[in-house]
This record gives structure tokens, C-alpha cells and sequence, in this order.
């Protein structure tokens, strides 16, 4: 069984797949086995999808599981698909945030797609009973463990809550550490921690600008030269992977809500 990720991140620069390294030095760090197919993506390709206003051209998320198909040789009664996604911002701007409503549309949207490699396949019949389970399970109480896990032909949603940076921004002075800081340089951020709703945004986005405005050029330029608007994956895996060299750091990013989420889904590493 092939395991696909279908993931919010940066679509990969050259040869570089950071969006792809970046998940596989998580997955490992958690014990579970890594994915065999990472496919980055923009919220569009699910806005796209299910239809709503959006202002780009971007294949819809079901074009994307279609491609990865022909390209891959996925088999949807053999392999499972992932799709993970930030909760902010909502994908549906006119709708309230919930994860709940996003991962039935998510689920909905691929069940009933038109698309000939999509149509009819497990992958659509899975999203399909999956959207019903949750629409029969609203008023029922979360046990703050999910039941699905990944199987043959499986399909599962992960919206991340409140999104993936918040893994490692809980601490400004672990990052400035893991980014080899002394002190705070001029323009970084305050804020850190785990209530930041829009830590890519307000946190990682400043912390990286005031390095590149350094002077001397600091010497992680050299190892990554793009801003993080350019390179999230980039600095995001280079920063993941100082943390869990830290014993601290690496047990708040192993408890985070949204690791605990992966590892009860994700089969555990066979190492």
C-alpha cells in the first residue's frame, strides 16, 4: 500500500522537494512510517474543487488526485490518499471557521467529482461514507481520538488546527536558538505560542525577515537564501529538525494536537 499526502505547502523549487522532506523528517520523528507521495498544495485546489469564489486557475483538489494517480500509479482499491490543510484561513471565507464543515466539504467534494479516474473509484466511495459518518456524528460529543485510520483505499482529512507552524512557534527562544541567535535581532516578533492562530503569518514570516536584514548576512543565509514566503517548507524543515534535537522542544512538538492527530492515523514505522 502506497500512502499519497496531499498537503498545504510549496510547490517544490528545481530539484528540491522541501514540502516532501519537510513531512518526512516529522512522520519518522513520530514513530510512523513515511509517505510515499507528497503532493503540495494551495487552499485553491480545494476552494476550486468544491466550487467557491477563488481567484486562480489552480486544478481542483480531485484534478490533483487525478494526476497523482497517472503520475505515481496509485490503485484506489490499493492505496490511501491523506489530505491535510490549515484551518486558518477557512477555506470558504463567507462560512465560520470549522474543522468540522471543511473536512465534510473536503469529503463531499471528492466523492462526488465527475472526474473519470475519481468517479467510482474506493477513494470516492471512502470520502462518501466519510462524510456521512461525520454529518450523523455533529451533535456527539469528541473523544479527541480519531476512529479512521489509513487502509487500503482509504481517503482522510486532517484540517490542522490552528495550523501547521504552530508545531514549532510555541517558544520564540527555541526558534531563535535553532536558527544558531544569540539575541533577538531587530524586528523580531513577539507573540510566540501555542494561542497564535496565524503563526506563518505573524511569527515565522517576521522572524525570518529580520534575519535577512541582518548585517553581516547571517550564515543560515547561505543554506537558505529565499524569504519565508518563498521557502516555507525550506526554513520550516530546517527548523523542525534543530527542535527535535532538543529533548524539550521535541516532546512539545511529539504532544502537539496535530501530531497526535497523524499518529493515530499513520501506521507505525516498520524501523
Amino acid at each position: 500500500m502506497k500512502i499519497a499526502l496531499f498537503v498545504e505547502g510549496s510547490t517544490p523549487v528545481g530539484s528540491k522537494d522541501q514540502c516532501a522532506r519537510l513531512w518526512n523528517t516529522l512522520l519518522p520523528a513520530l514513530g510512523r512510517t513515511s509517505v510515499d507521495v507528497v503532493v503540495p498544495i494551495g487552499k485553491d485546489a480545494i476552494t476550486n474543487m468544491l466550487g467557491l469564489p477563488g481567484s486562480t486557475s489552480a486544478p481542483g483538489l480531485d484534478a490533483r488526485i487525478c494526476d497523482a494517480r497517472r503520475t505515481h500509479k496509485l490503485d484506489p482499491a490499493r492505496d490511501a490518499l491523506i489530505v491535510a490543510w490549515d484551518l486558518e484561513p477557512p477555506v470558504d471565507k463567507d462560512q465560520r471557521r470549522c474543522a468540522w464543515d471543511e473536512k465534510i466539504g473536503v469529503y463531499q467534494g471528492i466523492a462526488s467529482s465527475p472526474l473519470a479516474l475519481l468517479r467510482d473509484t474506493a477513494w470516492a466511495a471512502c470520502a462518501a461514507k466519510a462524510a456521512t459518518q461525520l454529518e450523523n456524528l455533529r451533535d456527539v460529543p469528541p473523544t479527541g481520538r480519531s476512529q479512521r485510520t489509513v487502509k487500503a483505499g482509504a481517503v482522510l482529512a486532517v484540517c490542522m488546527e490552528p495550523m501547521f507552524e504552530a508545531l514549532f512557534t510555541h517558544d520564540g527562544r527555541a526558534v531563535r536558538r535553532a536558527l544558531d541567535l544569540k539575541d533577538d535581532p531587530p524586528g523580531w516578533p513577539t507573540g510566540w505560542g501555542p494561542n497564535e492562530r496565524d503563526p506563518s503569518r505573524k511569527l515565522m514570516g517576521p522572524a525570518i525577515a529580520a534575519i535577512h536584514r541582518m548585517r553581516p548576512a547571517h550564515p543560515v543565509r547561505k543554506i537558505i537564501r529565499e524569504t519565508w514566503r518563498n521557502a516555507k517548507d525550506e526554513w520550516g524543515e530546517y527548523i523542525l529538525r534543530k527542535l527535535l534535537a532538543d529533548e524539550t522542544q521535541r516532546k512539545l512538538i511529539l504532544e502537539h494536537a496535530i501530531s497526535r492527530r497523524l499518529k493515530n492515523i499513520l501506521p507505525r514505522s516498520k524501523d
